[in-house]
């Protein structure tokens, strides 16, 4: 915590807590229910006022703040851009739905559809887009196959939880290492490490809403053992720096072993599903033209490009190659100083997830048009449902991103911070990913709930003394499951499914899972603080 700055005292608490407060009233009160662009860019018009008007910025600081804001949202943009424009590109080939079938169909028992489609193939979607598709994309697939409709919402918001930190190929993780500050060769893989056991436990969340404590123990060896294989997967991956990718790989271990232990008699899921015949029974390129390797030919291409990219000798050779502004130190009038920045948010041009899609894009072109798989004015359909997917989301995360700067440049945030870990001492981590899911809740999203929330939580673990790693993995955790409770999320599962209008219904069944998940994450950052020290 800096020396000097906003005196922290309760009036200027509570001036500095209104921005975050405008965005809770207004995005959750029902008579109001702004989206969030439009509470976003209210809280950022106070925030500023309030920089300009009591805590000492001029319109120098609030400009350089705000500029950063947007270095940093379009760090984060780009990766939302391209990785929805790769789905939407696969999708417009039917390629989707090729995977989702060829998936499907190799797993009769419920219990092992509920595990391998909603736990693994759920996290798989979330990890290579993210954003609500794959509560779009496997909610119906659970219906076609038997399930029933708040049941199937249900499941996949909370199977997919897991994967949204590192998913929509990292945009979530990058927002949390860039706000915190800290190296992401230490909070990587030690957030994928946390993960762990909300991984697994979400795997058994999963199976009792399929069929109850029964389910439950049935599956607890299966469940167990996808569970750690999906964890190691995200360790590993995040351990060799490619978080871009953890989730993808996590995830496609885990619809492996879970199609492998379907097989075993010696796990007990060999049962088959008596509800009527789904598509998933059709071979899996039936009526689409390709087959399930050519649909997901872009994601090997990605995975491949992204371990070319943690090579050293490529890593050297796009040190220089990056897109980066430099912003300059500051004081405010009240004394709360900020360091410079030379290229901050960069965007390396050899190794950011972005320029990796567009060049998997590219490359998936090429082939697929050698093969007559392109369709004339694919790219522009792609194109124009991503545009209309992302449009919102991407001015709610810029005037997030930009109001959190400002807070966190005029000293707003390090008074919240110290204010919250005067009032929760000792028992702060077990609250911290509770914050985490607030944010979410509102936004819809972990990369918003970072934006919003990353630097307050590590300003409170500054101000405590406590691992500052920790504390922002358990933020992401926290905003990661939150999904499960994510109201934008909610809504679509609910359209697609028929359930319109019954988003309570949906709620009702993921709410608890929610909550208990983040309780085991809030207290595995206070065991981890308490008795394995710093990190």
């Amino acid at each position: 915590m800096p020396q000097n700055g906003p005196e922290l005292n309760f009036l200027n608490v509570a001036l500095a807590a209104i921005p975050i407060a405008i965005l809770i009233v207004t995005m959750l009160v029902g008579a109001l229910k702004w989206s969030a662009p439009k509470a976003g860019a209210v809280s950022l018009l106070v925030a500023a006022a309030l920089a300009l008007l009591v805590f000492g910025a001029d319109e120098r600081i609030l400009a350089i703040s705000s500029a950063k804001g947007l270095s940093l949202a379009l760090f984060v943009l780009t990766i939302i851009w391209t990785s929805v424009m790769l789905y939407n590109v696969i999708e417009g080939m039917n390629g989707i739905s090729v995977i989702g079938q060829t998936i499907t169909r190799l797993v009769r028992d419920p219990l092992a559809q509920a595990l391998v489609v909603g736990w693994a193939f759920a996290g798989l979607i979330q990890g290579v887009a993210g954003f609500g598709l794959p509560i779009a994309v496997v909610a119906p697939f659970m219906v076609m196959i038997g399930f029933r409709p708040a049941t199937a919402v249900a499941i996949t918001l909370v199977g997919h939880a897991w994967a949204v930190t590192f998913g929509s190929l990292g945009s979530s993780y990058y927002t949390i290492q860039l706000v915190s500050g800290l190296d992401g060769s230490v909070l990587g893989p030690h957030m994928a490490a946390m993960f762990a056991v909300p991984t697994i436990l979400t795997g058994f969340a999963v199976a009792h809403l399929q069929g109850g404590v029964a389910a439950m123990r049935r599956g607890a060896l299966a469940i167990i053992v996808m569970g750690v294989a999906m964890s190691l997967g995200l360790w590993i991956t995040a351990l060799l720096g490619a978080y871009q990718i953890a989730s993808v790989v996590g995830a496609l271990i885990g619809c492996g072993v879970g199609w492998w232990i379907a097989r075993l008699p010696f796990f007990g899921l060999r049962g088959e599903n008596v509800s009527s015949p789904a598509p998933a029974d059709k071979p899996a390129s039936e009526g689409s033209g390709i087959g399930f390797h050519t649909a997901f030919l872009p994601y090997y291409l990605l995975f491949v490009l992204s371990v070319l990219a943690q090579i050293p000798a490529v890593r050297d050779l796009g040190s220089d190659l990056f897109f980066g502004l430099n912003y300059p130190a500051f004081t405010t009038d009240l004394g709360f100083a900020v360091d410079g920045r030379d290229a901050y948010a960069k965007i390396r041009l050899l190794n950011h997830p972005a320029p990796l899609i567009v060049a998997t894009l590219l490359i998936s072109y090429v082939v697929y048009r050698l093969r007559g798989l392109w369709k004339p004015g694919m790219t522009k359909t792609a194109a124009r449902k991503t545009y209309d997917q992302v449009i919102s989301n991407s001015v709610g995360v810029a005037v997030m991103v930009m109001m959190a700067l400002v807070m966190t440049d005029t000293g707003m945030t390090a008074l919240l911070g110290e204010t919250i870990a005067k009032g929760t001492g000792t028992v702060f981590p077990v609250f911290s990913p509770y914050i985490g899911v607030l944010g979410s809740f509102m936004t819809g999203s972990n990369t918003n709930s970072n934006a919003m929330f990353g630097a307050l939580q590590v300003q409170t673990a500054g101000a405590l003394g406590i691992s500052l790693v920790t504390i922002a993995a358990a933020q992401s955790i926290g905003g990661s499951l939150g999904s499960a409770v994510a109201m934008s999320k909610v809504m679509a599962g609910t359209a697609v499914v028929g359930l319109g209008g019954r988003e309570r219904e949906v709620l009702m069944k993921t709410i608890p899972y929610c909550l208990a998940l983040v309780l085991v994450v809030g207290i595995q950052a206070w065991v981890i603080i308490n008795f394995f020290g710093d990190n």
